[in-house]
């Protein structure tokens, strides 16, 4: 049924990956949980990009619809888009994807939904909708606060790991998602020949702290560190 669900979000986009870790932990321990469910959601991402005002009037306009003011309002305060692709029919047969929808909107702010086509709904209208279509249980749905900002240099005391964790889920999604892949492919391109061989060795290896990556590559820890922050801002700029 539905192609893609894009959520624009007032989160910045550090946040929103932080999001997409938290529920790719929550799909995880899920999972865990219930080893024989063969139940499934869409393909995430946290780096779709925000359609400008012009666009989105453009839209409404080609589909005779008439943009609200607090339409507008709301996508002026967005810093953020994620999208699901492929998420099924989920209006309708309910499940995890429903679990999963409701964790994000939950978590996401006053943001706007676009399922497949305009208009658009909002993050709240999304929300109360989804109360009448059955989820899966047990899956972190309790509402909770907005993520936590990310800070954008490591303080003293961090050992790198969380970072490494970050940008590996990032690389990985790229592998079977075309959209994300451009993003990652342009992002590298970007970085230096060091960023590079730090994202190479934790798709290899597994994510890990700076201390360790640096032995492995046989480099200062101090230029790993460099090296692995500038492969996150890359990754992670819009």
């Amino acid at each position: 049924m539905s192609g893609t669900i894009t959520l624009l979000s007032p989160l910045t986009q550090d946040e929103m990956i932080d999001l997409e870790l938290a529920c790719g932990k929550a799909l995880d321990d899920w999972f865990v949980e219930h080893p024989d469910e063969d139940d499934d959601t869409g393909e995430m991402g946290a780096m779709g990009s925000i359609p400008s005002l012009e666009e989105v009037s453009k839209a409404y306009g080609d589909a005779s619809l008439e943009l609200p003011k607090d339409v507008e309002k709301r996508l002026a305060a967005c810093r953020s888009a994620f999208t699901i692709d492929n998420p099924g029919d989920f209006e309708t047969t309910g499940g995890l994807q429903v679990s999963v929808l409701r964790f994000l909107l939950q978590r996401v702010g006053k943001s706007l939904v676009l399922v497949d086509d305009y208009p658009f709904e909002t993050s709240e209208g999304m929300l109360k909708q989804l109360e009448s279509v059955p989820a899966v249980e047990d899956f972190g749905e309790e509402p909770a606060a907005a993520p936590k900002k990310r800070r954008a240099a490591p303080r003293i005391g961090d050992d790198g790991q969380a970072r490494a964790e970050r940008v590996l889920r990032i690389l990985e999604s790229a592998i079977n998602n075309v959209n994300r892949s451009i993003d990652v492919k342009n992002a590298l391109y970007r970085v230096s020949e060091a960023s590079r061989t730090y994202g190479a060795l934790l798709l290899e290896e597994g994510a890990m702290p700076d201390a360790k990556a640096a032995q492995v590559l046989g480099v200062e820890v101090a230029a790993l560190t460099t090296s692995a922050d500038e492969l996150e801002k890359a990754l992670t700029r819009r």
